[in-house]
């Protein structure tokens, strides 16, 4: 039977310092990001993708028709906020796209090792029937199971 082995590589501890150095600069340039509870994420109007260009078209709108504003509507701070969206949607891009790529990797890697660990249980098993360290290791490792029950394959 083959083996699966759906990632196979390596990575130098200097490009994961450097990525982990380019996120946190990322980070800190953009000092105004918040995090919201969990309350307030559903308490918010949202905007998804769709509805940037109603929000720019608005924009347009505001700034061609401001004579149909109230005159305390803040048509600067609506623009600041639209600009602000419009940069930032391709750092979230990007974003995502690192952060899934990066949670599919670890997922396939993940698969990977508990296979491997699997097929090596297996063979220590064996190995404990005759030597004592095997059996010790064994059973060391059989704690982590402990109350799950068999499963089928």
């Amino acid at each position: 039977m083959a083996r699966q082995n759906l990632i196979s590589a390596e990575v130098a501890d200097n490009v994961v310092s450097t990525a982990i150095a380019n996120i946190n600069d990322t980070i800190v340039s953009l000092p105004f990001l918040i995090n919201l509870s969990a309350e307030d994420r559903k308490k918010f109007r949202k905007m998804g993708p769709k509805s940037v260009d109603y929000v720019n078209d608005n924009l347009t709108g505001a700034n061609q028709f401001s004579n149909s504003l109230p005159g305390d509507f803040p048509i600067d701070e609506f623009a600041k906020d639209v600009t602000l969206i419009n940069k930032l949607y391709p750092i979230l891009v990007a974003s995502q796209a690192l952060t899934e790529g990066l949670s599919d990797t670890i997922l396939a890697l993940g698969s990977d090792a508990m296979k491997e660990g699997d097929e090596v249980y297996s063979f220590l098993k064996i190995a404990a029937k005759t030597d004592a360290n095997a059996k010790e290791l064994v059973q060391q490792i059989g704690r982590r199971f402990k109350g799950q029950g068999r499963r089928s394959a």
